[in-house]
């Protein structure tokens, strides 16, 4: 088997390797982990220890459409050159950026088969799509002259009651969430832009979010998803949209008591590799029949 591996934001390859040791160990010498790395230099990020001296990686400098389209192609690029692989992991941003590359090729190649056969997800915060079509109608709504006392409260106060859309209301909070996350951790990308709905806003500066409740396409392969019951609120809260992006059937779920890290203990690492095993075993299932 071989593993694309995606580290977590102000991280590196090198770091994501060493927090993977004990399942690398436990996997043994029939699984592969090749390790990509972002090619944004960035801050230190949230999950990473003090000690760490860097460099510090992104794989994008922010979350528009357009910086998420360069971010998937360079990951597009790494996958055409080393592939195939047979599965994909990721930590935090890693997880996150590997769910928007799996949505954007079912939604690009929609007859082929899935670039990876299953997925391991631990602790994805949002997830981003880089389509510009994405929502266009609603963010173009947003951006109108009748949502600007809308605009003129986000984040704060009561900006809810001020739009009239279910959708809205949903995208709009989501973007909250995930903007309370940035002021947590600080500038690690120092280029994001923040005020992407100011009355001076363009629409291809608004990240588009996937919620499931408004986003209706999931990822189609088996998945594993491992988070903390002790993560940071507004990160634990991303990790569980990011799981109404997956298809139920194909989805199995982990948590440990831990926080936003990748769990090491010796029953956490068994547990989380009995149910890759059986998501490796599905992929393959469902891979045979493109062949078909």
């Amino acid at each position: 088997m071989r593993i694309l591996a995606l580290h977590g934001l102000g991280a590196s390859g090198a770091m994501l390797k060493a927090q993977l040791a004990p399942f690398i160990k436990s996997f043994g010498a029939d699984h592969q982990f090749v390790f990509f790395e972002g090619a944004i230099p960035c801050g230190r990020g949230p999950a990473v220890p003090a000690w760490e001296s860097g460099p510090f990686q992104s794989y994008a400098t922010g979350f528009t459409p357009q910086e998420m389209r360069e971010a998937l192609h360079r990951i597009d690029t790494f996958v055409q050159k080393n592939g195939p692989f047979d599965g994909v992991l990721g930590f935090s941003l890693g997880s996150a950026i590997a769910i928007s590359y799996i949505l954007n090729q079912q939604r690009k190649h929609p007859e082929s088969r899935p670039p990876f056969d299953f997925a391991l997800f631990f602790s994805p915060i949002f997830v981003a799509s880089p389509d510009d079509a994405c929502y266009e109608r609603m963010v173009d709504r947003i951006l109108d002259d009748d949502h600007a006392d809308f605009r003129a409260e986000f984040p704060d106060g009561d900006f809810a009651s001020l739009i009239n859309s279910e959708e809205e209301r949903v995208f709009t909070e989501y973007l909250k969430i995930v903007l309370s996350m940035h002021s947590s951790v600080g500038d690690i990308l120092p280029n994001t832009r923040l005020d992407f709905l100011s009355f001076e806003a363009k629409a291809s500066n608004v990240p588009r979010l996937l919620h499931p409740d408004i986003y209706k396409e999931r990822v189609r392969i088996p998945t594993v998803h491992v988070s903390g019951t002790s993560d940071v609120p507004a990160m634990e809260e991303q990790s569980r949209v990011a799981e109404g992006l997956y298809t139920p059937s194909l989805a199995q779920f982990y948590r440990h008591g831990g926080g936003h890290e990748i769990p090491f203990k010796k029953t956490e690492v068994s547990a989380i590799i009995s149910m890759v095993k059986k998501a490796e075993e599905k992929g393959k299932q469902l891979q045979a029949l493109y062949d078909f």
